[in-house]
């Protein structure tokens, strides 16, 4: 059995001629990719972010993190401290 709908685009309006674009670039029938495009919508159900997790969870695999001693800060005299108290008025 097949289902007829009719789709309209106002190409006037930003997403419906970026929608509009995006069909006639489609490497396959622009009715397989309407059907795809539904059905990715309708059936995502937050796998966007698993499949972001998890490249970035493949991406970090390999790199190691070590964790080093800061540097000691770098003490100012009192007269550079004045100086910087001073310079907080201009600001």
């Amino acid at each position: 059995m097949t289902k007829r709908f009719s789709l309209r685009f106002n190409l006037d309006n930003g997403a419906d001629r970026k929608a509009w674009e995006h069909l006639q670039s489609a490497p396959d029938s622009k009715n397989k990719a309407i059907i795809s495009a539904i059905n990715a919508y309708f059936e995502s159900d937050g796998n966007l972010e698993k499949v972001i997790r998890e490249t970035i969870r493949e991406c970090l695999e390999d790199i190691s993190v070590v964790k080093t001693e800061a540097a000691p800060a770098e003490e100012i005299s009192e007269d550079e401290n004045s100086l910087m108290d001073s310079l907080d008025m201009f600001l």
